[in-house]
């Protein structure tokens, strides 16, 4: 009894005696290598900031019934003191034809949000009845499309006998481009009144019709450093001497007599039967000439250089 209680008291102490040394071995085991892991910096995220939508300048608002009404007609008889002059701007093709949306267009004197009208374009060509539409010169940048600068029909003031010397054959105005509609035009006209030609010339500068032109005297000359446009291409039985070829009318006068034929002088580009001699101050042009410039939208630039 004795043996075996000593026997397995042994075996107890034995036991123990491994239990310590696994104890102690297992503490004693070196700490596994400490591995250093790259580190990533994060870039940090830029949360764009939106760009504020910019703020477009205003421009008058649109004009009464009542008020249009009340205003002068800028026509080619007409003379309106308000309307603008190659001194005022400074004219320069945008290319574009303005149609007037509605039956009267209110003209300004300048493109501030603020400015009152001073006279109206209409949608027809007066006496001959024919829709109108006129060149854009320029361009304000505002609501709606901003304002435009377009020309007129119409005098400032009037010329020679009785009148201002230094009246312009041309006029302008600014108004809103959202009463027109606005369409690219790709081809002009020039007038070189040194050379005395007449051309059809593309807005890539290449020149589609050209052909010599007889024009004014030094005493009743045809328009020069003029910015001006087609006003109506049409067909007048009563002006005989066009022999059923198309009239271009201009918006532009005569810058020396206020009236001629019972008109204010205006400028236009038709055919004469008899190839000498000179003009009132019209462009006398060929009459398979007047048939290319008829083509032409009504609209359509003219520079008289």
């Amino acid at each position: 009894m004795r043996r075996r209680t000593w026997g397995i008291t042994i075996a107890a102490v034995a036991a123990a005696a491994l239990a310590a040394v696994g104890i102690g071995a297992a503490v004693q085991q070196p700490e596994p290598a400490t591995t250093t892991a790259a580190r990533t910096t994060p870039t940090p995220v830029r949360t764009a900031t939106p760009t504020p939508a910019p703020t477009l300048p205003a421009i008058p608002v649109a004009a009464s019934e009542a008020e249009l009404a009340a205003l002068p007609l800028a026509y080619h008889d007409a003379v309106v003191p308000e309307l603008l002059d190659g001194s005022h701007v400074r004219p320069d093709n945008r290319w574009e034809i303005a149609t007037p949306k509605q039956r009267l267009v209110a003209l300004y004197a300048d493109p501030s949000p603020d400015a009152r009208p001073v006279a109206t374009l209409a949608s027809t060509v007066s006496t001959i009845e024919t829709p109108a539409a006129t060149a854009v010169w320029g361009r304000s940048d505002g609501e709606d499309g901003g304002m435009v600068l377009v020309s007129t029909p119409a005098r400032n003031r009037t010329p020679g006998d009785g009148g201002d010397p230094t009246a312009p054959s041309a006029t302008f105005a600014w108004a809103r481009a959202a009463d027109f509609t606005i369409a690219a035009s790709d081809r002009m006209i020039q007038v070189d009144v040194a050379a005395s030609t007449v051309s059809v010339v593309g807005k890539d500068g290449s020149v589609s019709a050209s052909e010599p032109a007889r024009l004014g005297t030094p005493d009743d000359p045809t328009p020069t450093s003029t910015a001006t446009y087609v006003e109506a291409a049409y067909v007048d039985a009563r002006v005989t001497y066009t022999q059923g070829n198309p009239i271009i009318l201009t918006g532009a006068h005569s810058s020396r007599i206020p009236q001629y034929g019972g008109n204010a002088a205006l400028t236009a580009l038709h055919y004469y039967p008899d190839p000498n001699g000179s003009s009132h101050g019209c462009v006398r042009i060929s009459a398979a000439m007047t048939k290319t410039l008829s083509e032409l939208p009504v609209g359509t630039a003219i520079w008289f250089s």
